[in-house]
């Protein structure tokens, strides 16, 4: 098997189309034969595909990490390690055609997570298109989600059994013996870190939100505000309250 970010990878495209070879020989040039490198990944379509904000070319040549890549720093000893030999037409096109039939690909960088910043860089300045790990988990689970096959066992897809096993735990947790809850997932100590609880939350608000409101029997909502009306935030709330006049109005009558 390939490195974890590599096999992911992998997966995410064939569930797009793609036919896909991992960890090819790549020569950088005569000089260093004996020394080959290697390119992660070599994928083909017939087409090509737009996901969200990103679009893919039909042929794809990538690199791919298993790290945060956050400043432009360390983008830059990427492209120089890797992806300026394949902009090399007389590096690369020789070895390359043996995969791919035009010179029209996209150089892509798989890696865990990155910046809006550092992605504009890299799209900017290389021509390189960046894919996290966070973006490929979303995609897969949305085509768990949208698939009429979605329950079929798939062996050779390690990463999409794992994300649906996840899924359909946490929807059915109450069914099983062994429960799989959010709280198993979430690491975060909610009373003893309040920087991440918070920007957790806040990323989350409108997910947590529909979820209490539309509670049948809204017993989450009720003990919020019971939880309220008892805590040091009594005043902030009752205030919260008032800002209402309509609502307070209807409270109070």
């Amino acid at each position: 098997m390939a490195d974890p970010t590599t096999e992911l990878a992998s997966e995410f495209l064939e569930l797009n189309n793609y036919l896909v070879r991992t960890e090819t020989k790549f020569y950088k040039n005569k000089e260093e034969k004996g020394t080959a490198s290697d390119i992660d990944i070599i994928a083909t379509a017939p087409q090509g595909v737009k996901l969200d904000n990103i679009e893919l070319n039909e042929n794809i040549i990538a690199e791919a990490k298993n790290w945060e890549v956050v400043s432009k720093k360390t983008l830059d000893q990427i492209y120089k390690r890797k992806f300026r030999y394949v902009d090399k037409d007389e590096i690369s096109w020789p070895q390359l055609r043996k995969y791919i039939s035009t010179k029209s690909f996209d150089k892509v960088l798989f890696c865990l997570a990155t910046t809006e910043d550092v992605c504009t860089y890299a799209q900017r300045k290389y021509g390189i298109k960046i894919v996290t790990t966070g973006f490929m988990i979303k995609q897969i689970a949305i085509f768990f989600k949208n698939s009429p096959r979605n329950w079929s066992y798939y062996p050779e897809w390690y990463n999409y059994n794992i994300i649906k096993g996840i899924m359909h735990y946490l929807f059915s947790a109450d069914r099983f013996k062994d429960k799989l809850l959010l709280s198993d997932l979430v690491w975060i100590n909610v009373e003893e870190e309040p920087k991440y609880r918070n920007r957790f939350v806040e990323a989350n608000a409108k997910f947590f939100e529909d979820f209490i409101y539309h509670q049948t029997d809204g017993e989450v909502f009720a003990n919020l505000i019971k939880r309220f009306a008892r805590s040091p935030w009594q005043g902030w709330f009752k205030k919260q309250l008032k800002a209402d006049r309509k609502f307070w109005k209807y409270l109070t009558k």
